[in-house]
């Protein structure tokens, strides 16, 4: 049996971009797999920590709330892009490592993880302001289009509703 979490982001994640970061900060991770197959982190011996379903977009109101419950989904506001991330659960690492996965795509995109889905701060890339597609303008009040200090309006500057 495993225990999953589910990363809610405001833009559709580089889920490989994200496990590669992890690696290059001394993770002792090998990754494998991926689209159209979930990717996997292995550990060291070649155990599976982590598994990482594709990113599903939600934008039908009401569903993270049907989904996760009404209480978790005041504070999220659709559009999001949805991601489960499931850790073995026969390996004491593999959580530790599924949660680190996990608040990395939040830390990056902004968002929240469920569960203990603390509201996010805001996200640390500008192209998580982004919403629109190419030639959106961009919120936040830096210069070159990047997002202002980060207590600008508690995370507002995700165009279609506050997350978080």
């Amino acid at each position: 049996m495993s225990s999953d979490l589910v990363a809610l982001v405001r833009r559709r994640p580089d889920v490989h971009a994200i496990a590669d970061g992890m690696i290059a900060m001394g993770e002792p991770l090998e990754l494998r797999g991926g689209e159209p197959e979930p990717t996997r982190l292995h550990d060291g011996e070649g155990r599976l920590l982590v598994s990482i379903e594709d990113p599903v977009q939600v934008s039908v109101e009401g569903e993270i709330g049907r989904l996760l419950g009404a209480e978790f989904a005041a504070r999220v506001a659709e559009p999001v892009w949805w991601v489960d991330v499931r850790a073995s659960a026969d390996l004491p690492d593999a959580m530790r490592v599924a949660r680190k996965f996990a608040d990395s795509l939040v830390r990056w995109l902004g968002g929240m993880v469920y569960p203990e889905g603390a509201a996010d701060a805001p996200a640390r890339s500008w192209r998580a302001y982004d919403q629109g597609g190419e030639g959106a303008g961009r919120a936040g009040g830096g210069s070159g289009g990047f997002p202002g200090p980060a207590g600008d309006a508690g995370g507002a500057a995700y165009q279609g509703g506050v997350i978080g």
